[in-house]
């Protein structure tokens, strides 16, 4: 697994004008996502998370394919990007998902889902 949590990149999460911290990890994904910065793509929200296709496929590693998600974790799902705000006690059955990040803190999480159902968020450089 590619993923060292010693070598996190900080992010901004930006939807209108409301911006979350995030850290990315080292995964290969995450360094895809990281060398297109801005990175937009628009998003759907579901019962967990809010997800939505990527705009072109993210390098990806195998070894990093991990079963469910704890709360606040940002995560590629095949060809989806991925903000997942809730559910982490029923997500043990979701399968092949890669953990790019997660928003520093927990406590937005409830801003996050109440963002609204249909949302552009751009990822972007914290400096």
């Amino acid at each position: 697994m590619s993923q060292d949590p010693q070598k996190a990149t900080e992010v901004i999460l930006k939807v209108g004008e409301k911006k979350f911290k995030a850290k990315f990890n080292n995964s290969t994904t995450a360094k895809d996502v990281l060398s297109k910065l801005p990175y937009t793509v628009n998003l759907d929200q579901y019962e967990f998370d809010y997800c939505g296709i990527i705009p072109a496929p993210l390098a990806f590693d195998e070894a990093d394919k991990h079963n469910g998600w704890t709360n606040g974790d940002i995560c590629l799902a095949d060809n989806y990007f991925t903000i997942l705000y809730a559910g982490e006690e029923q997500s043990a059955s979701h399968t092949g998902l890669i953990k790019i990040g997660e928003v520093e803190d927990k406590n937005q999480l409830s801003e996050i889902k109440n963002l609204g159902s249909n949302i552009r968020l751009t990822v972007s450089s914290s400096i």
